[in-house]
C-alpha cells in the first residue's frame, strides 16, 4: 500500500511546537487539493488545530487518482474535513473508475480526528478507496464517511456502477488491529428497492480508536439515539478486536441527519476522553 512520493496530491506532517500547540510543520500539494490556513476555533485550546482539504475541480471523473498522505508526531491534535461535498461523476467508458489512497499515522497521545463531507456517486460512477493506517497504542482516531447513493434529489438512486473500500488499521510496529472491506453495488443491488434501503438510503461507516476507553458505555451513548435527537437515523454499533474501539454502521433518510449524528457520536468520544466539547466541525 506505500504511495509513491511523486503521486501524492496532498501530504501533511504535524508536530507541536514548544508551546505544546499542533503546527503544520510540512506541507505539499498537487492539482487538484489544496489545505486550508490553520484554524484555532477553541482558545481555551490552542493545542487542537483544525484544517481543511479543498479542491479546484468539480469532483472525480474517469481515472482519477487521489493519494493523501497524513503524519501526526506525538501529542499532536488534528481535526480535518473538507470543503464541500465529493462528487464521482459518470464513467460510461467500461472499467474506468476513480480512486482514492489514503495513509495516515498517528502518533503517541496524538488525536485524529476526519470528518470528511459526503461523497455523492453519480450515474454510472465507480469509486475505490483504499485507507491504510498506522496508530501508536496510546494514539486516538475518529474517521468517519457518508455515503449517498446518487443525486437524490433528482431521482437518481442506486444508478452507479459500485463502489469499495478497503481500511487496515495496525500498530506503528505493523501489528494488525482491524481490518474492513465493504462493497457496495449499484444498479445490480438486488436490495435497492426494498423497503429498508428506499426508506433510508444514505449510509455512514465509522470508526473509533480509543485506548483505555470504556467502550461499553461508549457503545452505549453512540446507539441512543433518543439523546442523540437525530431523527431518520439507525445505527448499530460493534466493539473491535482487541478492545481496541468501535465500528459503527448508519443508515439514513438524508444527509443532515447524519451530520447531526456524527457530531454527537463526536462529542461523545472527546467526553469519554475527558476532553471539553469543541466546536462543531460540521457544518
Amino acid at each position: 500500500m506505500e504511495i509513491p512520493k511523486q503521486t501524492k496530491n496532498l501530504e501533511l506532517r504535524l508536530e507541536c511546537d514548544r508551546n505544546g500547540h499542533t503546527i503544520v510543520s510540512h506541507q505539499y500539494t498537487a492539482y487538484p487539493l489544496g489545505i486550508s490556513r490553520t484554524f484555532r476555533s477553541d482558545l481555551t485550546n490552542p493545542d487542537h488545530t483544525y484544517l481543511y482539504i479543498t479542491s479546484s475541480s468539480p469532483g472525480l471523473l474517469a481515472n482519477d487518482q487521489l493519494n493523501i498522505s497524513l503524519q501526526l508526531a506525538a501529542n499532536t491534535h488534528l481535526c480535518l474535513s473538507d470543503q464541500s461535498a465529493t462528487k464521482v461523476h459518470p464513467m460510461p467508458i467500461a472499467a474506468s473508475k476513480a480512486t482514492a489512497h489514503y495513509e495516515i499515522e498517528i502518533g503517541e497521545a496524538a488525536t485524529l480526528e476526519f470528518v470528511p463531507e459526503p461523497l455523492i456517486l453519480f450515474k454510472d460512477a465507480t469509486f475505490e478507496q483504499i485507507t491504510h493506517i498506522k496508530c501508536h497504542p496510546q494514539g486516538k482516531l475518529f474517521l468517519s464517511e457518508i455515503i449517498v447513493p446518487g443525486r437524490i434529489a433528482r431521482g437518481e438512486f442506486y444508478d452507479f456502477d459500485y463502489y469499495s473500500s478497503r481500511l487496515q488499521v495496525t500498530s506503528s510496529e505493523g501489528e494488525l488491529w482491524f481490518t474492513d472491506a465493504m462493497r457496495l453495488e449499484g444498479k445490480h443491488n438486488a436490495f435497492k428497492n426494498c423497503k429498508l434501503f428506499a426508506s433510508a438510503p444514505v449510509l455512514s461507516n465509522l470508526i473509533v480508536i480509543l485506548p483505555q476507553g470504556n467502550l461499553q458505555l461508549l457503545s452505549k451513548n453512540l446507539e441512543d439515539l433518543e439523546a442523540a435527537n437525530c431523527p431518520g437515523v439507525m445505527v448499530a454499533s460493534s466493539i473491535l478486536p482487541q478492545n481496541k474501539g468501535i465500528l459503527i454502521r448508519a443508515i439514513a433518510t438524508g444527509t443532515h441527519g447524519l451530520k447531526n449524528y456524527l457530531q454527537y457520536a463526536l462529542n461523545c468520544v472527546r467526553n469519554l476522553s475527558h476532553q471539553p466539547v469543541l466546536p462543531r466541525i460540521l457544518q
